[in-house]
């Protein structure tokens, strides 16, 4: 029976590259302090041993849990395919999170007071290092509590309605849901169609406000999208906006009943931009039914239901969100998540990516 090779220690890594010790940790933990050159050295050392960092060993040192807290949601909370995403994100946080030799702690809350008090134990435990939160929305309580603890933290999705909304002290990473359906809306008027309709959430938004919120962002990238290209084009709309755009729930059931109202009131209607994935489905069904198969349909998740059903999406690009959101909390290099003074070190506090739209 062969002798077992015992694991790569940092000492063998340091004797390999011709280095101290504590060269070696810090090209692991604070690789800007290195000098390229040293620092090349000490990872091709560490390439070749196949080295792990012991990270039990790193938290007793630093008295640092490593790691950083999220929420998973289930899927069918609410929306088919809300929980999708989530976890979808969640898969992309974990895989960034391993390149930086830190783990990801997921947490579940069925409504929004057990998050908090789930996050008020998280914190006092001192289990993690740093939280992200998901699914923001308009007055989120999440934001304040997490900011009067003075625990690191960074949400994915903007946190709508907030008067700290652009504030250093609220770090957030979200998709640019605007740009997205505006791309989505110039395509369509690219390929010719001219109705071209709205399928939405439920949105307070009064004209000339700014959005307040996921459903109303979306709606203003389709609203003024379009009327910039009607007039542009020389010509009025054919018909109002007001018309063109319906609201109704994250459903698939609320999604047929917009393709209904929407062929109702636009009977010459050629395609409609929807805010999801779901209602775009919904809309869809609708349409087949009423034999009206050549109304384009196009939606926002890039979920798998809209790659079986062929229409065009919008892909949250998540695996950037993920790196994004990490290279925030811990800067471009390092594995120490902790409260960043984006201010004083002027780095962005805030990041918005552009999603990609997969035409089908």
């Amino acid at each position: 029976m062969s002798k077992k090779t015992r694991p790569s220690s940092i000492l063998d890594v340091a004797e390999v590259a011709g280095v101290s010790i504590q060269t070696v940790s810090n090209v692991l933990n604070f690789p800007e302090r290195v000098r390229p050159r040293t620092r090349d050295q000490v990872l091709q050392a560490v390439k070749s041993l196949d080295y792990t960092p012991n990270l039990s060993a790193r938290r007793l040192r630093s008295k640092k849990s490593s790691s950083i807290s999220v929420r998973v949601d289930a899927n069918s909370s609410p929306g088919l395919f809300r929980g999708f995403i989530q976890n979808d994100f969640v898969y992309e946080l974990i895989e960034a999170a391993e390149n930086r030799h830190i783990k990801v702690i997921a947490y579940t809350a069925g409504t929004e007071k057990q998050e908090i008090d789930k996050l008020g134990r998280i914190i006092k435990s001192r289990d993690t290092d740093g939280i992200i939160l998901t699914s923001t929305h308009v007055d989120d309580p999440r934001l304040d509590f997490l900011e009067r603890n003075n625990v690191p933290f960074l949400s994915f999705g903007k946190p709508w309605g907030h008067e700290n909304l652009y504030s250093t002290t609220h770090p957030w990473v979200d998709i640019d849901g605007a740009a997205g359906i505006a791309e989505a809306t110039a395509m369509l008027w690219k390929k010719g169609y001219r109705n071209i309709g709205f399928a939405g959430w439920e949105t307070n938004n009064v004209p000339g406000e700014s959005a307040r919120s996921v459903g109303e962002d979306r709606y203003l990238g389709w609203k003024e999208t379009l009327l910039k290209l009607a007039g542009k084009g020389g010509r009025r709309a054919e018909l109002s906006l007001s018309a063109l755009a319906v609201f109704g729930e994250q459903s698939i059931e609320s999604g047929r009943q917009s393709a209904r109202r929407l062929l109702d009131t636009v009977p010459n209607l050629d395609a409609v931009v929807c805010v999801s994935d779901t209602v775009a489905l919904g809309c869809l069904l609708e349409f087949q039914r009423a034999s009206k198969h050549n109304i384009c349909v196009t939606g926002f998740d890039n979920t798998p239901i809209s790659k079986e059903f062929g229409f065009t999406s919008l892909d949250q690009n998540l695996a950037e969100v993920a790196s994004s959101a990490l290279a925030i909390l811990m800067g471009e290099k390092g594995n120490q998540i902790r409260k960043v003074d984006f201010a004083a070190e002027q780095t962005a506090a805030h990041v918005l990516l552009k999603p990609i739209l997969v035409v089908r």
